[in-house]
């Protein structure tokens, strides 16, 4: 399995903070479309953090049993 956490305006569209998703060897591309589907997030911006580290480039990242995915909102500071 496979977690995903939502934080800030993405979980309130999501109407979850988190779940899980048997998803295993799928490129994070491909589960991060069946999300953004599902979720209808296709009009927020957001970052994607794999085991908590940033990832920019979606399509090489293979996920793997165990990983965690977040999906970050822009985050402002003060």
């Amino acid at each position: 399995m496979i977690q995903v956490k939502y934080f800030g305006l993405i979980a309130e569209a999501a109407n979850c903070n988190s779940e899980n998703v048997a998803e295993e060897n799928k490129t994070l591309s491909q589960i991060l479309s069946d999300l953004t589907s599902r979720h209808q997030l296709g009009d927020y911006n957001f970052q994607v953090a794999v085991n908590k580290k940033i990832v920019s480039n979606l399509s090489d990242h293979v996920l793997s049993d165990g990983d965690e995915i977040a999906f970050l909102p822009p985050f402002s500071g003060g």
